[in-house]
């Protein structure tokens, strides 16, 4: 070998891993010299071993390379540096150390192995310095902290003076000497013959240890991941440890298994914290590495038996789920989730949606308002219908059950995850304009939810808040809730009566002009919103009624009408949206995903029931999840509703106003007579109903062919049955066409047959479109005559003149109904827009103005008389 000048002749070259304490005390014994005789050989006169083990000045470093060649890195590795902030940590401007990143030890002293310094000359490794060292992995023994004879820490690497001569014994003075004399001489004990407590090889210990070995020797990438474990370990180690002394009665068989394995013997424990010791280390890093890592199969119990013991810690009432998650929040959001996640059965709703708990992701609750306000303009103020479907229960009951409420509690409480505690369930609803606060919770979690499991509603609101903080939505509600009412959302009249002429449907009056306005203001904003100031009190029920029984051709108008009305306020967006399935997992519907029914099933099941909760039973689900559906497919039942209009047999004015292609007069008799189509093949062509054909066909005079039997004779339809059911029970001849799987006009045919008189539905020809009148009719009458009733009105109005009273005239043309002949005049004046008739005058007279109206209306009526249909 090269020497230079300042190489000491002897080298002592340092063992792998080994501390820096432990190579100067070999180095000095060689040399048969003591460390501060070695560090002034190398020119470090009153340099501390116990400093330079922690970390090497440059000056330091300098000199021990120069005089042992040991390159810097080596030198540096020997010491605690390496381990700063990850498992020591050493004051940045004394050389000492304080309390580490993780786990209680902050002091100097060494750990050891007997094996170990018996086969390496009382030598060492860096490593037992840490307070995270409690296992030798070589010779499978627990790692011992104190001398068998003086019970104090042993230092067993410092060379002295006065001895020990030997390696690998306790170089702290005994204050007892052999003669019990009083004097500083060293303890010498050989720490090689110190009594072990052998590990098992398939126990719990020694794969803790490895994992801790692991952790410490990660590359600087890796760091900050090996820190927050180290963290997660240590809060659940000494909440294990102190668990020991509060809930052991209650632990789980491992925490005994562990205990055993190291000893037997229950930690040591202060006032403040967890001992100092390897053997609190080995057992609570042993069942913090088995609750924190999945595997073992009583991963999960003692997790929970460690959140027991920390609620024992607790001295206080006991806390709620946020303290309590909120105490582990030093370790990182990791066990904050998982505490959050086993603690969210004992939560209320609130608390566990604030906190996500039942979602498979728990976080803590960090958004600002500013958030939760931009999330409610993506929420409408009632829940997706698709989302209510699948979170509204199966419930048997008919009763009452809110679903309104549940709609707008559910919307409500997808604003309180991640939310500031102040912006409870009470501040949230406003937001989306819910002020029924205590109805709509009391729907959800006391109706709907009463004595269900809420952690399926839990899960899937708390996953739709953050997904849709996430990836947004393209609707925004909080516009369209400021945009339309039943005030400023338009309606298309016109285009309403034409849809009705083609499908031979009533246009009905005010009350069914509000009913489509309220499902057009449903479609805007996604909410079912109370009756207008003027509804009648059955206009709740027929809007539930239309929402099942809408046909199809009409919820595409009214779909057309509502994004007729976006576009007139510039409004970019789709007409409704819903978020996807996916972005929900891991939850059983309470109710049905509406993905699982097949639209073409639904339609073919709504085509032979007669009413919703016979839908409803079919499907195993409640009346509203049959609803909803349509909401969601836009399908209906085939079954006519008093709530929709049911179909006209006769022409209207509409029909005659629209009659072109192919139901102008010259194309349908051509159609009828010469190419001899059917009426329904007619209809179809002409995208309109079977009956409207029959009455422009009548209205034109054109014969209608016999109709011969389209089905063959049917031995469970006979007039015993038919006369039965219809005549003595009175049941509706559609239900029995429905019920024996024939066609309403084959009963009716079979009915006229076998002379069973067939009850009228009281559809009269009574409008005046079809006149040929030489004049413009005023817009007096033309306002009175827009009716189905237009005829009546006339009829009716142009008899009371001459009459002493109302009194009087009710009693000669109205069967004596004064009140019912009052209320119809009054109607007639307010469409003509002035008195027609002067209350005053004895008789009755016209004024000036109603004159000349029932002048007009007379011409009218005379002329309607000449062209009446035959069929009337």
């Amino acid at each position: 070998m090269i020497w230079t000048a300042d190489r000491l002749p002897i080298a002592v070259m340092p063992l792998p891993g080994e501390a820096l304490e432990s190579w100067i005390g070999a180095y000095a014994r060689r040399l048969h010299t003591t460390n501060s005789g070695f560090l002034e050989t190398v020119g470090l006169v009153g340099a501390r071993t116990n400093q330079m083990g922690l970390r090497l000045t440059g000056t330091e470093a300098i000199a021990l390379q120069r005089a042992t060649g040991i390159p810097l890195p080596v030198l540096t590795a020997m010491t605690l540096e390496p381990y700063d902030g990850l498992a020591v940590t050493i004051h940045p401007n004394r050389r000492r150390l304080t309390r580490p990143p993780a786990w209680r030890f902050s002091a100097a002293r060494t750990r050891y192995c007997p094996a170990c310094l018996d086969e390496n000359t009382g030598r060492g490794p860096v490593f037992w310095r840490l307070p995270w060292a409690f296992a030798c992995l070589t010779h499978h023994t627990l790692l011992l902290d104190f001398c068998p004879d003086c019970h104090r820490p042993p230092h067993p690497w410092k060379a002295r003076r006065l001895g020990p001569r030997g390696t690998g014994a306790c170089t702290r003075d005994s204050l007892t000497g052999p003669q019990g004399l009083t004097g500083r001489r060293p303890c010498a004990a050989d720490l090689s013959q110190a009594p072990i407590l052998p590990l098992s090889e398939t126990g719990l210990v020694l794969p803790a240890q490895q994992r801790i070995t692991t952790l410490l020797a990660s590359e600087a990438s890796g760091r900050p991941a090996a820190l927050t474990e180290l963290k997660q370990l240590y809060a659940l180690a000494w909440r294990a440890l102190k668990g020991l002394h509060t809930v052991a009665d209650r632990a789980p068989d491992i925490v005994r298994t562990a205990l055993t394995e190291c000893g037997g013997v229950l930690p040591q424990l202060t006032d403040e914290d967890v001992g100092h010791d390897a053997h609190n280390a080995a057992l609570g890093t042993t069942l913090a590495h088995v609750a924190l890592h999945p595997g073992h199969r009583d991963h999960g119990a003692l997790f929970d038996w460690i959140l027991e013991a920390d609620q024992s810690l607790h001295k206080g009432p006991r806390a709620n789920i946020g303290t309590r998650a909120g105490r582990w929040s030093w370790s990182g959001p990791a066990l904050v989730e998982r505490s959050l996640a086993r603690l969210d059965p004992q939560a209320t709703l609130q608390a566990r949606l604030r906190y996500a708990s039942a979602s498979p992701r728990p976080r803590w609750p960090t958004l600002q308002a500013d958030t939760i306000l931009q999330r409610a303009a993506l929420i409408p103020s009632m829940l997706w219908p698709g989302w209510t479907m699948r979170l509204l229960p199966r419930l048997k009951d008919r009763a009452n059950l809110r679903v309104g409420a549940f709609r707008r509690g559910c919307s409500s409480f997808l604003l309180l995850p991640g939310g500031p505690p102040e912006l409870n369930y009470e501040r949230v609803g406003p937001l989306l304009e819910n002020h029924q606060i205590h109805t709509d919770r009391d729907s959800v979690e006391r109706r709907i939810y009463r004595q269900r499991d809420l952690t399926p509603l839990a899960s899937a609101l708390a996953q739709l808040a953050y997904a849709l903080d996430t990836h947004g939505a393209p609707i925004d509600y909080a516009r369209r809730r400021a945009t339309f009412t039943y005030a400023s959302v338009d309606f298309d009249h016109h285009a309403f009566k034409r849809l009705c002429a083609q499908h031979g449907w009533r246009t009905g009056q005010q009350h069914r002009t509000s009913l489509l306005r309220w499902y057009l203001l449903m479609l805007l904003t996604g909410e079912i919103h109370p009756p207008p100031s003027n509804a009648n009190t059955r206009f709740a029920w027929n809007c539930t009624e239309f929402r099942f029984r809408a046909p199809q051709s009409l919820r595409s108008f009214l779909r057309q009408q509502a994004e007729d009305n976006l576009a007139r306020h510039g409004i970019n967006e789709p007409l409704t949206w819903e978020p996807p399935e996916p972005w929900v997992t891991g939850v059983t519907w309470p109710g049905i995903s509406p993905t699982i029914l097949a639209p073409n099933d639904v339609r073919d099941l709504l085509s032979t029931v007669t009413s919703v909760h016979e839908a409803g039973d079919a499907l195993g689900l409640t009346a509203e999840h049959i609803r909803l559906y349509c909401d969601l497919v836009d399908i209906s039942t085939t079954t006519p509703s008093a709530a929709i209009g049911n179909h006209s047999n006769q022409l209207t004015p509409e029909a005659a106003e629209v009659r072109q292609g192919i139901l102008a007069p010259e194309e349908l008799r051509d159609l009828y007579e010469n190419q001899l189509l059917e009426l329904a093949h007619i209809a179809r062509l002409a995208f309109c109903n079977p009956d409207t054909v029959r009455a422009l066909l009548i209205h034109d005079e054109v014969p209608l062919r016999p109709q011969a039997n389209r089905l063959p004779p049917r031995p469970d339809i006979t007039r015993t049955w038919l006369r039965r059911e219809y005549v003595e029970k009175r049941r509706n001849m559609a239900e029995l066409a429905r019920e024996r799987g024939v066609s309403h006009y084959h009963l009716t045919h079979l009915a006229r047959g076998w002379d069973l008189a067939i009850r009228s539905t009281e559809r009269r020809y009574n409008a005046i479109g079809h006149l040929d009148l030489t004049w413009t009719p005023s817009p007096a009458i033309q306002a009175v005559t827009a009716s189905p009733t237009a005829l009546d009105r006339l009829q009716t109005i142009v008899q009371v003149p001459g009459h002493p009273s109302i009194a009087t005239a009710a009693r000669a043309i109205y069967d004596g109904r004064d009140s019912a002949l009052r209320q119809r005049i009054t109607k007639i004046e307010k469409a003509a827009g002035f008195q027609i008739i002067d209350r005053s005058a004895t008789p009755l007279a016209p004024t000036p103005r109603g004159h000349d109206f029932l002048r007009e209306a007379t011409e009218i009526l005379r002329i309607a008389d000449k062209t009446r249909p035959k069929s009337q």
